[in-house]
């Protein structure tokens, strides 16, 4: 007999995209400059302050410095942002506990998921030595970036619209369960990062190699469009 499904939320999805600004005259973005997707820090005070999309400020840069792997190149950047894709809060999973030939198991459902892309403050650096001319550009870049990350959310969330609704796992126990729905979701969203840093990296190359203002804010003209036709998640706040 199939018992009363529990719904729960997905929260252990700590996949991130760091991005970095970087100017100067080579040739094309050194290693330490590239765009990469990882895994940041699971402190959930630094994940409860992230926020979806929205107009960035300096003060939302709050890191005090650069990741151990990147300091030693700090005096080259100038903004490091750290942005991943994550579920919606209106998302909902389900385990339902039943009987299988004279054994108990557990059958894990998505019932709806959608994505959105956060900025996480807390590990996100400022170079405090930037010129004061020189913001407005960086700012902006970071923005472009951040835009970046919500477009692949709102495109994931499109793109495994029919594979979440198939999606079923059978376990022997609930949190076998949820652990495979939660490992379910960190794949199509890392996939979904990994994806979409062709796209960061082409953007770097026409506007981190060099100071260009008119290549920025036709890549913002560009992602801006794009963000007004793809659909907003909703439950989005």
């Amino acid at each position: 007999m199939r018992e009363t499904p529990k719904t729960f939320r997905c929260g252990s999805i700590v996949g991130c995209i760091l991005l970095l600004a970087v100017f100067g005259g080579c040739a094309g973005l050194p290693d330490y400059a590239l765009p990469r997707s990882g895994v940041t820090m699971a402190d959930p005070a630094m994940i409860d302050e992230a926020f979806t999309y929205r107009q960035l400020t300096r003060s939302d840069f709050r890191a005090p410095a650069l990741p151990a792997d990147q300091d030693a190149h700090a005096t080259a950047i100038n903004a490091h942002t750290c942005a991943r894709i994550r579920p919606t809060k209106d998302s909902r999973f389900s385990v339902v506990r039943t009987r299988y030939n004279d054994s108990v198991v557990f059958i894990g459902g998505i019932e709806k998921i959608r994505f959105e892309g956060i900025m996480i403050p807390g590990c996100s650096w400022w170079n405090p030595a930037l010129p004061a001319g020189s913001q407005a550009y960086v700012l902006q870049h970071e923005q472009i970036h951040f835009a970046l990350v919500e477009l692949a959310a709102r495109r994931l969330t499109v793109d495994i619209r029919e594979e979440a609704q198939s999606f079923m796992t059978v376990q022997p126990t609930a949190e076998a369960a949820r652990t495979e729905i939660a490992t379910t979701v960190n794949r199509w969203i890392r996939s979904a990062m990994e994806a979409s840093l062709e796209m960061h990296t082409a953007f770097d190359n026409d506007t981190s190699l060099f100071h260009s203002p008119r290549w920025q804010q036709w890549w913002q003209d560009k992602i801006e469009k794009q963000l007004a036709a793809d659909p907003e998640p909703t439950g989005k706040k």
